[in-house]
């Protein structure tokens, strides 16, 4: 029987006795090199902590020597087992566990800045975008060069499927609402929403659309509706003359973060914030534009659970389940902690993009949502709050997971030399 965890795949091969390959009882590994006539590497794996004994499958292979970390472990190769210590200190608690199942409550005063909290925290770029950033810095310089030729062909660009373009200076790119699905994708109209990345101090913003069509239906005969705040709990208004450059006064007094529109246009050509003239930083800088405005799909259900983590492993985050049918966009997860609103960055199935090839499926049932856990949240209240919003279905039922990514295994070499 081979256990497979939730959240967990497992890949199987069948073959005759004999000739499964390198093995090892004892504890995880990983095969890392085996090549006729060479060395072979194993990666070993344990929690922090941990004792384990641990034997070679089929002892000898014609191996002539065996090395743990640079020490020779030779009692391997006769079939006697060896002992291993994995270093750290041990997990007091499981790293991937159930939390809680979450009860029905009354939808809490804080909706909206939850619901928010989550639409900031993530995007509507292309999918291969997503990839790129989940993916990080390659150090090849062949993976460098394909990225590089990918993003800098021209259709690409054209297709304006990155908020990038809305921050990089160019008049020549702007950021879309997809073309390719003829803005299906677009919920209740969408929003255009700006996240500076922290709260700053200006006092004009500036957005340019390049066009009246670029504008439709995002204006409201004249004028243009938008909301700054600094906390995502208090919101002030104000309305601009649609143009094709839009500047808008802010107190430099009052610091912002988020922006948010009651539509949005159909391109953003490029948005610029200046304090005393002097252009600021945007290198933190994100925008989304096709979730719903908060006002069309109000929480109209509710759901929680507390809990307080002692023990927060780094690349540990919490998994939001919704067990059964929610309808499609039809709810919404996010925590508290200590008060403040957290989103959930990431989602399966993933959140609606502008596609460079095919689009996100859609689904009606099972979102789960991922909202990454910081060192700092140990010891601190943690509310679980899953919103079922207006339009939806609440015929499902919530629970909330701990995982981490990847697992938090030490790892010591096994060499073993033909």
């Amino acid at each position: 029987m081979v256990p497979v965890e939730p959240f967990r795949a497992a890949l199987v091969l069948v073959c005759p006795e004999g000739e499964g390959g390198i093995g090892i009882s004892g504890c995880d590994y990983e095969v890392v090199k085996d090549l006729p006539g060479e060395a072979v590497t194993i990666h070993l794996e344990g929690l922090p902590g941990t004792k384990h004994s641990i034997k070679l499958e089929d002892a000898g292979q014609g191996f002539s020597k065996a090395e743990l970390e640079g020490t020779k472990v030779n009692a391997l190769l006769k079939g006697r087992p060896v002992n291993i210590d994995f270093p750290g200190d041990a997990l007091k608690e499981s790293y991937h566990r159930k939390i809680a199942d979450l009860d029905p409550c009354d939808v809490p005063d804080d909706a909206e800045a939850l619901y928010e909290a989550t639409i900031f925290s993530t995007d509507n770029n292309a999918l291969e975008i997503r990839e790129l950033d989940r993916s990080g810095e390659s150090s090849i310089p062949e993976v460098r060069a394909a990225r590089e030729a990918f993003l800098n062909q021209p259709l690409f660009a054209a297709r304006g499927l990155w908020d990038h373009y809305m921050f990089d200076g160019d008049p020549n790119t702007s950021f879309y609402v997809s073309r390719r699905r003829h803005k299906a994708d677009l919920l209740n109209g969408g929003s255009l929403r700006l996240d500076f990345g922290q709260a700053i101090a200006m006092d004009e913003l500036i957005i340019e659309v390049g066009s009246e069509h670029a504008m439709q239906p995002w204006k409201t005969e004249e004028a243009v509706f938008l909301e700054v705040s600094e906390d995502l709990n208090d919101w002030q208004e104000i309305s601009i003359l649609a143009q094709n450059t839009m500047k808008i006064n802010l107190d430099p007094e009052k610091p912002v973060r988020y922006v948010r529109f009651r539509g949005t246009p159909d391109k953003v050509i490029e948005v610029e914030g200046f304090l005393n003239g002097k252009a600021l930083d945007r290198s933190l800088w994100r925008a989304s534009q096709l979730f719903s405005p908060y006002y069309r799909i109000k929480a109209e259900h509710a759901w929680s659970a507390s809990t307080t983590l002692n023990e927060i492993r780094e690349g540990a985050f919490l998994a939001i389940c919704l067990e059964g049918e929610h309808g499609i966009e039809g709810a919404y997860a996010a925590i508290r902690v200590d008060g403040l609103a957290v989103g959930a960055p990431d989602r399966s199935p993933s959140y609606p993009v502008n596609p460079w090839e095919y689009p996100v499926a859609k689904a009606k049932s099972h979102y789960t949502y991922y909202v990454p856990l910081t060192p700092d949240m140990a010891g601190k209240e943690i509310d679980v709050v899953v919103l079922g919003m207006k339009g939806g279905i609440a015929d499902f039922k919530p629970e909330v997971w701990l995982t981490t990514y990847p697992a938090p295994y030490v790892k010591k070499e096994l060499v073993l030399y033909r």
